[in-house]
């Protein structure tokens, strides 16, 4: 079965959302009112909205159909269907999200408009070879590339993410990688399945190419 993909700004999600007290489940009520700023409200319900529309699209049905549970310190999860598979990100004013009958990991990375200390971030999660792949001209849209590489293969598995445990991975272009990267408008995704085939139900990014990672805990 396909991997089905949708990427979105986070105004446009939310403009063609209904009232969010007719579709939020009580889960997701309880998680929304303990988010504190606007911007991360706004994130969250853009992403909620977006998964559900995926679903409908890819399976059917109407987007009040598809019930998310927002279990505590976990990511989010289909009410009443353990066959089907969902991973949601959301980065600046991107939303992103995937859904499928196979696990997976999504990772959206929108850099920021403020300058990153991209020199420091490197020191702090990346491996010595993966260094050597990070050199100019390109080295900090590699570096943002790579980093959703990593964190898209520990969302996969369920882990957190960490400095430490970003160290411990070891990512590296190859053709047969399991994690897929694509580059849009302001943001690049990486999504890391054993499923091949994928559908995007939103403009069809750019791919970029696959990664192979390494665990070396």
């Amino acid at each position: 079965m396909k991997i089905h993909l949708a990427c979105g700004g986070v105004e446009a999600v939310l403009a063609s959302a209904p009232l969010a007290e007719s579709w939020l489940t009580d889960s997701e009520s309880a998680r929304l009112a303990r988010l504190v700023t606007n911007k991360r409200r706004s994130q969250f319900l853009a992403a909620r909205w977006q998964a559900r529309w995926l679903l409908a699209q890819a399976f059917g049905g109407l987007p009040h159909d598809w019930p998310l549970q927002a279990p505590e310190d976990a990511p989010p999860c289909l009410a009443g269907r353990a066959d089907l598979h969902l991973s949601i990100s959301h980065s600046g004013s991107f939303t992103a999200c995937a859904a499928g009958a196979v696990p997976m990991g999504l990772d959206l990375e929108a850099p920021p408009d403020r300058r990153r200390d991209v020199a420091g971030l490197i020191d702090l999660c990346c491996t010595p070879a993966e260094r050597l792949l990070l050199v100019a001209p390109q080295r900090e849209a590699l570096f943002h590339e790579l980093w959703t590489v990593k964190e898209a293969w520990l969302k996969r598995r369920g882990e957190w993410i960490a400095p430490k445990r970003l160290q411990e991975l070891d990512a590296k272009p190859a053709e047969e990688g399991d994690v897929r990267t694509w580059t849009g408008e302001g943001w690049r995704i990486a999504l890391c399945t054993q499923e091949e085939a994928t559908k995007w139900h939103t403009a069809r990014p750019v791919p970029v190419r696959r990664w192979q990672v390494a665990d070396g805990a």
